[in-house]
């Protein structure tokens, strides 16, 4: 399995990887536009799934990175967006909203799972494009709680990274969704041979 240190090294070999994730941070910041970063991730977790080597792909299939990204978009709207809005919610109904840094620690396991909830989501929707999969509570958490050793640190470095800059976040995404389809896609052989 790919480590942190392998896909950010492969990624900087491409003579065109700064341009590529600038792109994808452009479109990141602009409505609608945005679903096309979306696609853009979601054929990294693909190619992470697949065990493909990792490449960044070009920015030249306008329209499928556009639907791509629709569906990644949804899916992460559901099952990282809701559990953060929730705990967001949660954290100010119970009134702890003081003006400092530490008004953030009620979030953290919101932000910490999010995450892997949505790419196991994710994972589940890739195998055969049903959403329905999506939704299989014991499929979701076999697949956190087997794959967490996996996920975690790129986890956390992705959150670190957010707290950055745009561009931080898009580069480590990058890595991110591609290590994660990997993750999974390696449980999933690991399982099959059992």
């Amino acid at each position: 399995m790919p480590t942190i240190e392998q896909v950010s090294k492969r990624l900087r070999s491409d003579r065109n990887w700064f341009t590529k994730c600038l792109l994808g941070v452009l479109f990141c910041c602009i409505p609608i536009l945005h679903f096309l970063a979306c696609g853009y991730l979601y054929r990294m977790f693909k190619a992470g799934k697949a065990q493909n080597a990792f490449v960044l792909p070009e920015w030249d299939d306008w329209k499928g990175l556009f639907i791509d990204g629709l569906k990644f978009f949804l899916i992460v709207l559901i099952f990282a967006g809701i559990p953060i809005a929730l705990m967001v919610f949660a954290k100010f109904a119970v009134g702890w909203s003081a003006g400092s840094y530490f008004i953030f620690i009620p979030i953290a396991p919101a932000l910490f799972i999010a995450g892997p909830l949505s790419c196991s989501a994710l994972y589940l929707y890739m195998l055969n494009g049903d959403f329905s999969n999506c939704f299989n509570i014991q499929a979701l958490t076999g697949l956190l709680k087997r794959t967490a050793e996996h996920y975690w640190l790129p986890t956390l470095a992705l959150l670190g990274l957010c707290l950055l800059l745009p561009f931080a976040f898009f580069f480590g995404a990058v890595i991110y969704f591609y290590l994660m389809g990997y993750v999974f896609k390696n449980f999933e052989l690991s399982a099959d041979k059992r």
